[in-house]
């Protein structure tokens, strides 16, 4: 009888376990699909035909009409409690799927589609085509991020004889070779209609940053662009809850930290790849051989990091921000400053947001437990137009209405107001509603 009640309530127990892992699973999936589903009534009703975008859309400050075509986001747990927070052109999918390899926690990512479309009146039927083929790329790439499937570098032995590095080719599923585990990931693709050609070059780089920062629920994220890889030391730094509660306490104090940033002029892809899954004290190595650190024409833009004394220490730092001063950090998703959606193309974009982030008295900080390297890749032509009216010899005269002249007058004033104390990012009003609407974002979620 004893056995028999004991075996009847080991069925009963193993059954009532069974029923709760899915119940659990059945609650997180429709936890995830409401979220989506969230994201996605932002959008409801909105018509951009009769809003296309022209080139007056730049001259005169206008916001964009952006249309979400698709959300998409993870079922899987969320590994370590930081989103990484991207964005991405059609052409950079691949930039998305090795920076998902690389990382462990939810990666909010916005995908953008510029779409052609003379008529004011009908998506036209190469319009449609070209949003279908985007979905469906969009979704295969989702799919791969689900089942861990992606495809990356794995190092296994990855030192030779002279301290380099050395890449072998595998999957992102497995625990081998040290690296991540892969990202959650959630997808956003928006799409925005053109009705000037010339226009096509005004990628809107800080509205797609805003709304991929829509996606995040956790208190820390990380801004990084898509062509940054992380380096799997982060993911594995922010795995340790009592490292991570010391950021996250810092953080929430006004404190940033920023990761440093190197890049390739050598190896490739795989190159990069691999220097993002080995660790830092393969780095002087790597410095001899294929590595640099980023940017070394601008110095401006990364030399506030401190490289030398980062490679010489295991502890955080604090550093003075620079003029001009562009890096990627660790901070508070309550306190990060949304980006100007004004800042189109390319130039100042980020620039402008790391400026205003130390004119309400941040703290700078620098992170010893991570780096991330840059992995080439085609230039866009936003910025070859960019760089080459820059570096031109043409006068002003002849720059007039262009895209350089139009981001460097918008620079100028953005400085005016920084010393003034009255600059604010602006924002799209539609981007400002569903921020509003969305449950996540609402103030008593804050802890």
């Amino acid at each position: 009888m004893s056995s028999s009640y004991s075996q009847h309530t080991g069925h009963g127990f193993i059954i009532s376990a069974v029923l709760l892992l899915l119940l659990r699973f059945a609650f997180s999936n429709g936890i995830k699909h409401d979220r989506a589903a969230a994201v996605m009534k932002c959008f409801d009703g909105v018509d951009c035909l009769s809003k296309r975008t022209a080139w007056e859309h730049l001259t005169e400050d206008l916001p964009s009409c952006l249309v979400a075509a698709r959300v998409w986001w993870s079922s899987r747990p969320a590994a370590i409690p930081v989103t990484l927070v991207t964005q991405l052109s059609a052409e950079r999918l691949d930039q998305l799927r090795a920076q998902c390899a690389t990382w462990s926690g939810p990666l909010a990512a916005a995908l953008y589609l510029p779409l052609l479309n003379p008529s004011s009146h009908e998506l036209q039927d190469t319009s449609r085509q070209k949003l279908q083929a985007m979905i469906a790329s969009a979704e295969e790439l989702f799919k791969a991020s689900e089942t861990n499937q992606l495809h990356t570098v794995r190092l296994g032995n990855h030192r030779s004889s002279d301290g380099a590095i050395s890449t072998s080719t595998n999957s992102s599923s497995g625990s081998g070779g040290g690296g991540a585990g892969g990202c959650q990931l959630r997808l956003i693709l928006i799409y925005e209609l053109f009705a000037d050609p010339r226009a096509l070059v005004l990628y809107p780089v800080n509205s797609l940053r805003n709304y991929a920062r829509l996606l995040a629920d956790t208190d820390l994220i990380t801004n990084i662009d898509v062509d940054m890889l992380p380096s799997a030391s982060i993911s594995a730094a922010l795995a340790d809850p009592a490292l991570r509660a010391t950021y996250q306490a810092g953080a929430a104090a006004g404190g940033v930290y920023v990761w440093p940033a190197f890049e390739t002029h050598c190896g490739g892809t795989s190159y990069a790849d691999a220097v993002a899954l080995a660790d830092k004290a393969a780095l002087p190595a790597a410095l001899r051989k294929c590595l640099r650190r980023m940017r070394p024409k601008a110095p401006a833009s990364h030399n506030a990091t401190d490289y030398e004394r980062w490679m010489a220490t295991d502890g955080v730092y604090d550093i003075q921000y620079g003029a001009l001063y562009e890096p990627w950090f660790l901070s508070w998703r309550w306190g990060t400053l949304w980006y100007d959606y004004r800042y189109r193309g390319y130039g100042k974009n980020k620039i402008v947001q790391a400026a205003a982030t130390n004119a309400t008295g941040a703290a700078w900080h620098v992170s010893p437990h991570g780096f991330l390297v840059h992995r080439p890749h085609s230039e866009s032509r936003a910025r070859r137009d960019f760089l080459r009216a820059k570096f031109s010899r043409k006068d002003m005269e002849d720059l007039r209405g262009s895209l350089y002249e139009h981001v460097e007058a918008l620079w100028a004033g953005t400085t005016a107001e920084l010393a003034a104390g009255s600059y604010m990012a602006r924002v799209e009003r539609p981007f400002q509603a569903c921020l509003e609407a969305l449950p996540w974002w609402r103030k008593e979620q804050r802890r």
